[in-house]
């Protein structure tokens, strides 16, 4: 007896049944699907954006607000500190590397950042073509603007004020692009790098000309949105903090702390999200459950006349289980399908809109851990069934048909 084609001729019978709940199979499958990559995704991207900073200090405000507008470019920063504080802060001995970060401006969407070449360093970027800036006005671009923004070596363009579209332009004072940077997967690709004197030219000129401040009176005034920091050595993430946020006008977050509440603020949606998803899987389950048995009592007739041609009970057990498990495996592919679709438009939505870049992860152990879960799930919800089948009683059967 071929198994196979009678698994496949008891599924032909009702195709739109067994359709139905390899489709609700499907479904939760691709809800739990989707979720996990997106966390994956957006934790992988995480990691790569924090780079290894330890601390960022910055004016007093949200912490959270502190990470997410200086490392991940994300909010809007919660003000400048002084630049002479930032000195004082980057020859503090417990400090390895210490960068500054200078925002306010933005062309096309991606965001201007005034620092210093040790940016790059953080996130181990390289020239594609070019070189780094070497004085004021010159920008190395992330990959991803360069492309968006089709900029290419030796462009002048003007930066807009406000880290949105629509913000007053700066004519007076255009940048030159001098290097493309190669493409990193991390916040870098998406923002125009500059020296932190160039920031401070743009505005001092603005002040001047609008405010009636000599440049002397302009240039007194410096100051950097946030500093990037790395410790020397575990000392400083016991004292660091401390410290700093005794200090009047600062605060220091913690990027670790930080993105844990981050994670418990995301956390609540998602759980609610991926309890659907495991609702639905429940609910094939038990639609499978009762398809089968109810299956199991319409064949009876069959199952006895295979039981009369010589079929021993297990292979009548194999055939329900079969059906079960065929069917998993099939909500379970087209699940696994759907899940990464919608990732991957998600993921794509997410870069599209100003939040964060995310890549989906290629297929791996999870997926066939989600494909084995369905598929046992899916056989579990035959066993009983396929128990009746095991212990039919072919003569009763046949006399009662």
């Amino acid at each position: 007896m071929n198994a196979p084609k009678l698994i496949f001729a008891f599924i032909g019978r009702k195709p739109l049944t067994w359709a139905f709940h390899a489709l609700t199979l499907a479904l939760g499958v691709a809800v739990v699907t989707a979720l996990l990559l997106l966390s994956r995704s957006l934790n992988d991207r995480f990691d790569k954006d924090l780079a290894g900073v330890d601390l960022v200090v910055g004016a007093k405000g949200s912490p959270l607000q502190l990470i997410l507008s200086t490392v991940f470019a994300l909010d809007t920063p919660t003000g400048n500190i002084p630049l002479r504080t930032a000195q004082t802060l980057e020859r503090f001995p417990l400090f390895k590397v210490v960068v500054p970060v200078s925002l306010g401006d933005s062309v096309g969407g991606y965001r201007i950042v005034g620092t210093q070449p040790s940016y790059g360093q953080l996130y181990d970027a390289r020239i594609a073509s070019g070189a780094w800036w070497t004085r004021p006005m010159q920008v190395t671009v992330g990959a991803e603007a360069a492309r968006q923004l089709h900029m290419h070596l030796g462009q002048v363009f003007a930066g807009a004020h406000g880290l949105a579209t629509g913000g007053e332009l700066h004519a007076d004072t255009p940048y030159t692009v001098v290097g493309i940077l190669q493409p990193t997967g991390t916040i870098i690709d998406r923002l125009v790098l500059t020296d932190t004197a160039s920031v401070w030219r743009v505005h001092e000129q603005e002040a001047v000309k609008q405010e009636g401040l000599t440049p002397d009176e302009a240039s007194s005034h410096r100051e950097v949105t946030a500093l990037m920091i790395k410790y020397r050595s575990a000392l400083g993430a016991v004292m660091a903090p401390r410290l700093i946020q005794q200090e009047p006008g600062l605060q220091a977050a913690v990027p670790a702390i930080e993105m844990a509440r981050l994670n418990s603020l995301l956390g609540a949606g998602t759980q609610v999200l991926q309890d659907f998803g495991w609702g639905l899987l429940a609910l094939s389950a038990l639609g499978f459950f009762v398809a089968l048995v109810s299956a199991v009592s319409q064949r009876r007739r069959e199952l006895a006349l295979l039981r009369a041609l010589g079929a021993r009970p297990a292979l009548l057990f194999g055939l329900i289980a079969g059906e079960g498990l065929m069917l998993g495996l099939l909500g379970g592919i087209v699940g696994l399908g759907l899940g990464r679709a919608a990732a991957a438009v998600a993921a794509a939505v997410s870069t599209h809109s100003g939040g964060p870049a995310l890549a989906v992860p290629s297929f791996g152990a999870a997926d066939l851990a989600i494909l084995g879960g369905a598929a046992a799930l899916s056989l579990a919800a035959s066993v009983l069934p396929g128990l009746l089948a095991y212990r039919l009683n072919a003569s009763l059967a046949l006399q009662g048909a």
